[in-house]
C-alpha cells in the first residue's frame, strides 16, 4: 500500500540519517520532510521499527499515512514540489 511518512526530528543527524534510510528502501522525498513509497507490508514493518529506534520520543515526531488511490487521484498541491507524487508512485511500481 502507498505510505506516506512525514516527521519533525530536531537533530540534524538522525533527521538525515531518517531520510536516507527512506530513500535507501524506495521512498521518494516529495517534500523535505515528507517521503512517499509503496513497500511491501514486510518491508514496512521493517521501516517502523527503524523509525521507532532512531527518535528521540521526548522531542521528534513521525507520521506514517496508508494513502488509498482515491486520495492520491483526488489531492492538491500548490508551489513547485521536490517530486510528483504521482510519478513517484509510477516508479515504485517499476522499482517492486
Amino acid at each position: 500500500m502507498l505510505t506516506l511518512v512525514v516527521y519533525d526530528i530536531s537533530d540534524n543527524g538522525v533527521r538525515t540519517k531518517l531520510a536516507n534510510y527512506l530513500k535507501s528502501k524506495g521512498f521518494t522525498r516529495i517534500q523535505r520532510s515528507a517521503f512517499i513509497g509503496d513497500p511491501p507490508p514486510t518491508l514496512l514493518k521493517d521501516v517502523l521499527r527503524v523509525i521507532q529506534r532512531q527518535i528521540d520520543h521526548s522531542r521528534d515526531i513521525v507520521h506514517v499515512f496508508p494513502v488509498t488511490e482515491y486520495t492520491l487521484r483526488y489531492m492538491k498541491a500548490y508551489g513547485k514540489p521536490l517530486a510528483d507524487i504521482r510519478a513517484a508512485r509510477e516508479a515504485v511500481e517499476v522499482i517492486g
